[in-house]
């Protein structure tokens, strides 16, 4: 890599985050003809990102690696292992007939990076000018682009004060411990388990079926991973966040062991925050936010890699076609790629599902969700999407309120009254 770039050499796009989200969106602003720049630290892909596999399986037109949900030409696939079925358990369990993946980090990486302009470094700053934007780096490093992505994870560093200020609301936190063991555990966590919200009884009282001041409640995560098997205590929204240092003794209790013995005889440790809920970027702000630091993260699930890889054509269509008139790419033109304004609207009801979720105790959630996974595989993983068009939302969330219990519709109709206003709006 070169030790400074000439200001000469204008770019169209520098995509700031060179993480899933960050380099999907630079590699098919690559694919395009659009002269783009990736930047970031470069760092591995260690978190655990699980998706459903008929999320992603289309994307394909805009990469170069062959299909994603088998092997490459490489001999590489996206998943592994690919899973055709999990359960998710509440009050039952359920089996749920859709195909769920374990994605490959580094073949992911393989894949997006292919092709990429990629530079290694710290953002110092973004200098905003009347035909261009700077994109300062660590040792006066200098990028002149047209437009600028902030794709390094919430909350965005580039967003300018006024911006910030001008957002209203803070997350809930999704926050989980796990642990990867050599073998599958024993018992029902030894299949390839969703969420099991059933309590954990017995044993010391930061054993019991709730964590933290507020009595939170949490469920356990169970998947084969690529180094053995992952294992996670996770608390699905709370605000103050849980830590998750907090969940070992109950993640312990789980798997019948002492938590000193847990994580001696774990393969590694993982630790995840992530935000839910969060107010999205402002829609005039210079710098353009995509991924989770826009906002993708599902307020209900926790869920941000598909749905920011499903976003890249769209995105890119939208930068290709603004492009294409000399002068700066105007950001606000992008944001609208990024958020539509009918995906804005199936965001109001995805944050009303999160404020319900948060109000439910324990068994309510179970109910909850035993209701959530009985409805049709279409309506449920229709709901899982935050790019679903809003009046499909509704319709999952009416026949899910009809099709639960009257004690738990009685829960579910209390809460905000303008919030629920704003659903009927035109």
């Amino acid at each position: 890599m070169a030790n400074a770039v000439d200001l000469a050499g204008l770019v169209d796009v520098v995509v700031i985050g060179d993480g899933p989200a960050g380099s999907a969106l630079a590699h098919g602003c690559m694919r395009r003809g659009l002269a783009t720049i990736l930047v970031g630290p470069d760092a591995e892909w260690e978190a655990t990102y699980g998706c459903w596999v008929d999320d992603v399986t289309d994307l394909t037109t805009w990469l170069d690696a062959g299909p994603i949900a088998g092997p490459h030409a490489d001999g590489t696939a996206w998943f592994e292992p690919l899973l055709g079925h999990v359960t998710a358990v509440g009050h039952r369990a359920h089996v749920l007939d859709r195909p769920y993946g374990i994605v490959d980090n580094t073949a992911m990486k393989t894949s997006l990076r292919a092709g990429v302009d990629h530079w290694t470094g710290h953002v110092e700053r973004v200098e905003h000018g009347p035909l261009h934007h700077r994109v300062v780096l660590a040792r006066d490093q200098i990028l002149a682009t047209r437009l600028v992505i902030d794709a390094a994870g919430w909350p965005s560093r580039f967003a300018p004060d006024w911006a910030r200020s001008s957002r209203a609301g803070q997350p809930a936190w999704q926050t989980a411990l796990g642990v990867v063991l050599p073998e599958p555990p024993e018992g029902s966590l030894g299949v390839p388990t969703l969420m099991d919200l059933r309590p954990v009884h017995g044993g010391s009282a930061d054993r019991a079926s709730t964590i933290g001041p507020s009595g939170v409640d949490t469920f356990a995560y169970s998947m084969p991973v690529a180094d053995g098997w992952l294992v996670e205590e996770t608390v699905l929204a709370a605000r103050p966040a849980i830590e998750p240092v907090a969940l070992l003794a109950r993640l312990a209790g789980r798997l019948g062991r002492h938590p000193d013995e847990l994580l001696a005889g774990a393969v590694r440790s993982e630790y995840v925050r992530i935000p839910m809920g969060g107010a999205l970027p402002a829609a005039d702000q210079p710098v353009v936010a995509f991924g989770s630091a826009a906002g993708f993260v599902h307020p209900a699930t926790g869920y941000s890699l598909g749905a920011s890889l499903r976003a890249v054509p769209r995105v890119v269509d939208r930068i290709e076609s603004t492009a294409a008139s000399p002068g700066p790419i105007d950001p606000s033109a992008i944001w609208d790629s990024v958020w539509p304004p009918a995906l804005r609207r199936t965001r109001v009801f995805h944050d009303v599902g999160l404020d319900t979720l948060m109000r439910l105790d324990g068994r309510d959630v179970m109910g909850f969700f035993d209701s959530f996974f009985d409805l049709p595989v279409d309506d449920w993983s229709a709901y899982l999407r935050i790019d679903t068009p809003p009046t499909e939302i509704a319709g999952v969330m009416a026949r899910l309120f009809r099709s639960s219990s009257w004690a738990l519709r009685r829960k579910l109709v209390t809460g905000n009254p303008t919030r629920l206003a704003r659903l009927v709006r035109p």
